[in-house]
């Protein structure tokens, strides 16, 4: 019982500092931003102080998920610090409890913090963010201003597992909606009697002069057809059908960041049976959920440096130790992340090898601290 008093006072100290890191990286985030959005949407319109403030609360959630690893590295030396210059840690010492049950709270705290992140935060993020595109999108246009301009040379590939259609476009409107000058050529699986080949044969090409996607088909207007061994066939309207969407294409020209965790399995899925690559996405997928472990991780870190009795110093270069280790950790995962995001090695080993290492070694040191 005295165990899980002491637990429950450590974790309610770490709530504390979490949420003071958090409402101190908030409010600089939000000066920042609502600065930068005044100078660069506010250069092109009239833009008020409140509408730029709900701007930089759409793009908040997103850019505290980028920092949230470090918010929780920070709160973890503040609470063990406090816990330590207070001599509270040498009391709980001697009521016979462990470093590993009075960092139990914390590592808890960040784990479950790594889940609310994956499956909470980031969803919102990604929503907000689009809402944010939106929103400053309507204000360029109601001021006279292009928001965004139409993406010329745009490749895309669909297909299913017996038949591919690569498809080439001069440009695409800011919708993702409306191509010109459209270029389709398909191709279909060969088969040796009813066993299925790697080969594909050449079916047709088809060039239009306009390409929309509506109700899960390509409307084509103004199209040539061209088969082997017929003349070519002029057409008016031709419908394809495809499992491409608007806000789907349009993902594929931003970034993964921009689509939420929940969501990115399903877009995984359909863009593998397109047969284009999906390294970037199944490395963000990969990442998120390995969050869990990296916030452990991070936490770890920030409260072993922490547990030194302050009498004995030595705290403040434990600290500077243990915080230069924790943007060491930061670079060898987004070099891992880019590693994983050009395909180099798999997505899965990229995104959980950094967080599994920072976290065995953490395990191991407070091992050798504490039981030798």
């Amino acid at each position: 019982m005295m165990g899980s008093m002491i637990q429950r006072y450590i974790f309610g100290r770490c709530l504390i500092a979490l949420g003071l890191v958090l409402g101190i990286f908030s409010i600089t985030i939000m000066l920042v931003d609502v600065v930068e959005q005044l100078r660069t949407v506010g250069s092109d319109i009239d833009l008020s102080p409140l509408t730029a403030v709900q701007l930089s609360l759409m793009k908040l959630p997103g850019l505290l998920l980028e920092t949230l690893s470090f918010a929780i590295l920070v709160a973890a030396m503040i609470a063990y610090n406090q816990l330590s210059k207070s001599s509270e840690l040498s009391v709980i010492r001697a009521t016979g409890q462990s470093a590993w049950q009075f960092l139990a709270p914390v590592m808890v705290m960040a784990a479950g913090l790594g889940i609310f992140a994956m499956a909470v935060l980031n969803p919102l993020g990604a929503h907000l963010s689009e809402r944010f595109e939106t929103t400053r999108a309507n204000l360029l246009q109601e001021g006279g201003q292009v928001a965004e301009r139409a993406r010329s040379d745009v490749w895309l590939r669909q297909g299913t597992d017996d038949s591919q259609i690569v498809i080439h476009a001069a440009s695409v409107d800011s919708t993702g909606q409306v191509f010109t000058d459209v270029r389709f050529l398909e191709e279909g699986r060969v088969y040796e009697g009813a066993r299925p080949t790697s080969r594909f044969r050449f079916i047709r090409r088809i060039d239009a002069k306009t390409a929309t996607i509506s109700g899960g088909f390509w409307q084509l207007t103004d199209l040539v057809e061209n088969t082997p061994g017929n003349p070519p066939q002029r057409l008016d309207n031709l419908a394809i059908e495809t499992d491409l969407d608007p806000n789907t294409l349009l993902s594929r020209f931003t970034s993964p960041n921009t689509i939420g965790f929940w969501s990115l399995p399903q877009f995984i899925a359909q863009t593998g049976r397109a047969g284009l690559d999906t390294s970037r996405f199944s490395m963000r997928w990969f990442g998120l959920t390995a969050l869990p472990v990296l916030y452990t991780a991070m936490a770890l870190i920030g409260a072993i440096v922490c547990l030194r009795l302050s009498r004995l110093g030595g705290t403040s270069r434990l600290i500077a130790v243990g915080a230069g280790a924790a943007v060491a950790l930061f670079f060898v995962t987004q070099i891992a992340s880019s590693f994983g995001s050009s395909g180099a090695i798999p997505a899965v080993i990229a995104a959980w090898s950094p967080a599994l290492c920072a976290l065995f070694i953490s395990l191991t040191v407070l091992a050798y601290q504490e039981d030798g």
